[in-house]
């Protein structure tokens, strides 16, 4: 289809040369174009020529130092915002620990006594720890400088004048002194408490 060149002809070759169409239209414009309209064939070669030059005909120009200045601060600050927020990641603690039953290291304190150290809490100053007490294991009388919470998982603890079974739990306070425990068919038990103790015998 042929027509004669008009304002309309001209703004439609234009828009499509410089790609301002929306892709319905252009689409619509192409399949113009291909039905072999001559006009609008000629008005789009010559628009596409002028297109062509736009992109090699405005001069080179330096940005303004201050916003030469600005861009290169921009990315800097991005360039550490991203290695700092990649360091913090790397250093972030974990979200959870899981120590599985047959994991860990178990290390022999005293004869027939083997502890295995879960967590440390540096915040708080605990230990989370195991303790495998063997039949006739004995830990000496001592001072808590913290609290310490005792869960008895197996077997049997006395401590002092009291017996302790799987299950029970049991709760020192600071300051206060631990009579010696022992155990007559071995024990497991689960320490939560201070670092360190003052150990006040010998055994």
């Amino acid at each position: 289809m042929n027509h004669h060149v008009n304002e309309e002809v001209e703004d439609r070759a234009l828009l499509y040369a410089l790609g301002a169409l929306t892709q319905h239209e252009a689409r619509a414009y192409r399949e113009h174009l291909d039905d072999g309209c001559a006009v609008c064939c000629e008005e789009l070669r010559e628009f596409e020529d002028v297109a062509g030059l736009l992109g090699i005909g405005a001069p080179e120009a330096a940005p303004p130092a201050r916003v030469r200045e600005k861009i290169v601060e921009s990315l800097g600050t991005q360039t550490r915002g991203d290695a700092q927020s990649s360091s913090l990641q790397e250093a972030a603690p974990p979200q959870s620990l899981t120590i599985r039953a047959g994991e860990g290291m178990w290390h022999e304190t005293l004869q027939g006594v083997f502890v295995k150290k879960l967590f440390a809490d540096k915040k708080r100053g605990t230990v989370t720890t195991l303790v495998r007490m063997a039949p006739g294991a004995r830990l000496p009388r001592h001072r808590h400088y913290g609290v310490e919470e005792c869960l008895v998982l197996e077997g049997d603890v006395q401590a002092g004048e009291q017996m302790l079974g799987a299950g029970d739990y049991h709760c020192a306070m600071a300051e206060s002194i631990h009579e010696r425990l022992s155990t007559i068919n071995g024990a497991l038990f689960l320490i939560v408490g201070p670092r360190s103790y003052e150990a006040l015998e010998q055994l």
